[in-house]
C-alpha cells in the first residue's frame, strides 16, 4: 500500500473560494481537484525535463518547503 503524505497550503480567501467553485463545477471535491492539478503539473515537468527519480529525495522536516 502506498503511503500518503499531508501538507497544508496558505492561500488567500478569494483564491480559495475560486478554487472551490472550480472544483464544484467540475464535479470534484477540493482534495481530488488539487490532486488532479498536482499530477498534471508533475506530468508536464517530467515531459519537459525527464522522469523524476524519487529514491534519493528527502522529505522536508517542516511544512515550509
Amino acid at each position: 500500500m502506498k503511503t500518503k503524505e499531508e501538507f497544508s497550503v496558505r492561500i488567500d480567501s478569494e483564491l480559495y473560494k475560486k478554487l472551490i467553485f472550480v472544483a464544484q463545477k467540475e464535479n470534484n471535491n477540493l482534495n481530488n481537484h488539487m490532486l488532479h492539478m498536482i499530477r498534471q503539473n508533475v506530468q508536464y515537468f517530467e515531459k519537459v525535463h525527464g522522469k523524476i527519480n524519487t529514491q534519493n529525495i528527502e522529505l522536508p522536516k517542516n511544512e515550509d518547503t
